[in-house]
């Protein structure tokens, strides 16, 4: 009797860990085989709705109104291509707007530089005028120190004799009027009178340049 008792708590024992064992083996395998229909896109157990009408439709009478289309799992390889296909189209796509953008930011450098070579371009101008303004001021004010200094040199002078030279000198009739016309009235009067003896010609020639000044 005792034996007998034995006997069966060992078979029980072993049935438990075989269907222990067999779970545990088909949980796996279920597991494994669900992880590889998610490469497909197919979500087991997450459509019961489905999994109805499927049982439904097997049931004489009711089964003509439900209406149930089994999956149709795409290859594993055709599936692969379809969405790398996909996902060359997104990086086709994605490079073209990069290359928009490049040839954006292209033109965008091209017209800086061209600003920045018209900005230089002007800046050179305007520095070329400023020296030009500069050394015409420099020659402006050199000629009229030269006029001040004639002037002084007339002034400090017997204007009967200094006329006698300036008639007999190679000075520019324009400097002679501007010299004059810085002179006191009876100082330049009397040079140019002096001008007349000797050079009748020159001292016409400076009346008519004075009063073209004049006019």
């Amino acid at each position: 009797m005792a034996k007998k008792k034995k006997g069966l708590t060992f078979f029980v024992v072993f049935l438990v860990l075989f269907v222990v064992i067999f779970i545990m083996f088909f949980g796996g395998y279920l597991y494994f085989e669900t992880n590889r229909l998610s490469l497909y896109g197919v979500k087991p157990f997450s459509d019961l709705k489905s999994y109805t009408a499927s049982i439904i439709k097997r049931v004489p009478l009711l089964g003509k109104s439900v209406k149930y289309t089994s999956l149709r799992v795409m290859p594993y390889q055709k599936l692969l291509e379809t969405r790398l296909n996909a996902f060359q189209k997104v990086l086709d796509t994605r490079a073209a707007s990069l290359n928009a953008k490049e040839i954006k930011i292209e033109e965008k450098e091209k017209n800086l530089k061209a600003l920045q070579n018209a900005l230089a371009l002007s800046q050179s101008k305007i520095q070329s005028e400023i020296k030009k303004f500069k050394q015409e001021q420099e020659t402006y004010q050199s000629y009229q120190h030269r006029i001040k200094t004639l002037d002084q040199w007339i002034s400090n002078s017997d204007p009967t004799k200094m006329g006698k030279i300036l008639a007999n000198s190679k000075i520019p009739i324009t400097v002679l009027v501007d010299a004059l016309m810085n002179l006191s009235p009876n100082i330049a009067g009397t040079l140019l009178q002096s001008i007349a003896q000797s050079n009748a010609t020159l001292a016409a020639s400076i009346v008519n340049t004075l009063a073209g000044v004049k006019k």
